[in-house]
């Protein structure tokens, strides 16, 4: 797709059930886990990363709680120049500078399939990269220490 300069999601990372506010920590799987927010470049070079959040947490607000939302809505034009795009799936807000996907309600018209389609191929490399990651460090499949304080080092090192 034309100006997508990354591809944006979210990933959760299986912990052991923390000792303060575990129900926070419990995802929509019912399993405890804290969220690797991440942006890769088409060639799969992580060129954002922001992780520590509560697996509860949606993914539209753990894009406006990280470091890259403020800085996008500060100075759009540095991150984002020549109308330069990121492409995340329809979980995310659509922004200047974040396109998503239309909602397919039925009633999308052949252009916004084939326009669904292409964001979809494009959107890929994210999930690629994020199964290269959990690959290579495995220890990202599940966390097993407690201290909730240390793991977005953990992660962010991997």
């Amino acid at each position: 797709m034309p100006r997508v300069i990354g591809a944006i999601d979210g990933s959760h990372i299986a912990i052991q059930a923390p000792a303060h506010h575990p129900d926070d920590y419990v995802n929509r799987k019912g399993v405890h886990s804290v969220i690797l927010q991440a942006v890769v470049d088409h060639k799969m070079m992580f060129t954002d990363i922001y992780a520590g959040e509560p697996g509860s947490l949606h993914d539209a607000r753990v894009i406006r709680r990280s470091p890259l939302f403020t800085r996008a809505q500060q100075e759009m034009g540095n991150l984002f120049p020549n109308g330069a795009v990121l492409v995340g799936d329809a979980a995310y807000p659509c922004l200047p500078w974040l396109v998503t996907p239309f909602r397919d309600n039925g009633h999308l018209s052949e252009r916004q399939k084939m326009f669904n389609h292409a964001h979809s191929t494009t959107r890929i490399v994210i999930e690629q990269a994020f199964g290269l990651l959990k690959g290579r460090f495995p220890k990202l499949q599940h966390l097993t220490m407690t201290d909730v304080g240390k793991m977005p080092q953990i992660i962010l090192a991997c």
